[in-house]
């Protein structure tokens, strides 16, 4: 038996609330978070905080445009996302046009059920959902929960018919549409790896922040593949569509935990990883891995030589930026928890095409603090002109015993 996977590992959903403005993330654990969206009418959708738009955009979330009344409605999504080996099956957004927009929805015969979250930010659009023998699913068909909400509708499907399912949208503004299924073949990882690692212990270990644009870069996934009997991979683009497939060769021959890795040619468009395939009884399956990727010219490497600093201690640590793309001037913002951070040099960098050029982060830990305390430094470099092209880096440190070093 696969060992269970509990929690929302597909993202987070932005929950705008007419007239309360806030935000809910329901992955576990996760604090609420304040949202200064405006408050709305019953006869609009939004507005929302445009930050908390593209977290959820970026992170595989859906964000929800909801009355003050519809607030307990969106427990039900918050109660499928956290079932076990929970993954997510589809996601798209995009602006409807004058056509409708339809999608087909590889439902395997090993899914448990599956939940289909609909979102616009335009009264009036709507979802039609059909199962494989074109019925559509409507509320008090057999093991469906329908939900219609003012601006979306969340369906849940118990022992879903396996085959195509298709979605159909018509109307205007922007839509979200997501399928989460409860099903034993699902994403554990996919992240861009390189080389490292001390003499005699090299590996793959994963990139700091995202790819770097006209550079090689290497996939590495692992997925739950028992009930599977082929895995074909591809990137996908933030409206659903495939950009281009990639071939991976597997590292492993463990289907439970099965890995394959390989290089792959970088979009230049954001990108999401999906999987498709036949399951054990030669049904279609689709996978998609709900971090959206992209291919960036700039590349913050850490060049930290300590991984711990004890208390009442200062020192600076340093990271390296290198622009590959044309001549910019960058805008550097460095934070960490524990305010250990004291001066950041430069806070702007001017970096020729194929220039590089070193920032400083000065640390002082409180004498009082307590030994054994993590801190995160995150470094996020953004273009402030020109091609707009962002990336970042965390050096995880600890606070060591005094007298350590």
């Amino acid at each position: 038996m696969m060992p269970k996977r509990f929690g929302m590992s597909a993202g987070r959903v932005a929950i705008v609330v007419a007239a309360f403005a806030s935000i809910a993330g329901v992955r576990a654990q996760q604090v609420p978070q304040v949202n200064r969206s405006h408050p709305f009418g019953p006869d609009q959708c939004g507005p929302a905080d445009p930050s908390y738009i593209k977290t959820a955009n970026e992170t595989g979330g859906v964000p929800l445009f909801l009355q003050r009344n519809e607030a307990g409605k969106a427990m039900q999504l918050m109660r499928e996302s956290t079932r076990e080996n929970v993954s997510t099956v589809l996601w798209a957004s995009a602006k409807l046009a004058a056509t409708a927009h339809n999608f087909e929805i590889p439902v395997d015969s090993v899914t448990e059920r599956i939940t289909f979250t609909f979102s616009v930010d335009t009264k009036g659009t709507k979802l039609v959902l059909r199962q494989p023998n074109g019925q559509e699913v409507v509320a008090g068909s057999p093991g469906v929960e329908d939900t219609e909400l003012n601006c979306g509708r969340l369906i849940t499907v118990v022992k879903p018919r396996p085959g195509r399912w298709k979605a159909e949208m018509s109307g205007s503004g922007t839509f979200w549409l997501e399928a989460q299924a409860q099903s034993d073949i699902y994403f554990i990882k996919a992240e861009f790896v390189e080389r490292g690692g001390r003499p005699g212990h090299e590996g793959l270990f994963r990139i700091r922040g995202q790819p770097v644009a006209g550079q090689p870069a290497t996939l590495q996934v692992s997925i739950s593949a028992t009930e599977t009997r082929s895995t074909d991979f591809a990137l996908v683009s933030s409206t659903g569509d495939v950009l281009q497939k990639v071939h991976l060769h597997a590292t492993s021959d463990d289907r439970d935990f099965l890995d394959l890795a390989g290089e792959v040619p970088l979009p230049s468009v954001p990108f999401r990883i999906a999987v498709t395939g036949r399951d054990e009884k030669e049904m279609p399956y689709q996978r998609f891995y709900a971090t959206l990727f992209h291919a960036e010219s700039v590349q913050v490497i850490p060049k930290f030589t300590f991984d711990e600093i004890a208390p009442g201690e200062k020192r600076t640590g340093e990271f390296e930026v290198r622009n590959f793309g044309p001549a910019q001037t960058f805008k550097a913002t460095v934070v960490d928890a524990h305010k250990f951070v004291t001066r950041v040099e430069p806070q702007e960098l001017s970096l020729a095409a194929h220039g590089n050029a070193r920032l400083k982060v000065a640390l002082a830990v409180p004498a009082a603090t307590q030994a054994g305390i993590d801190d995160d430094v995150i470094v996020v470099v953004a273009s402030t002109a020109g091609p707009p092209t962002t990336n970042s880096a965390i050096v995880h440190l600890s606070v060591a015993d005094k007298g350590a070093h």
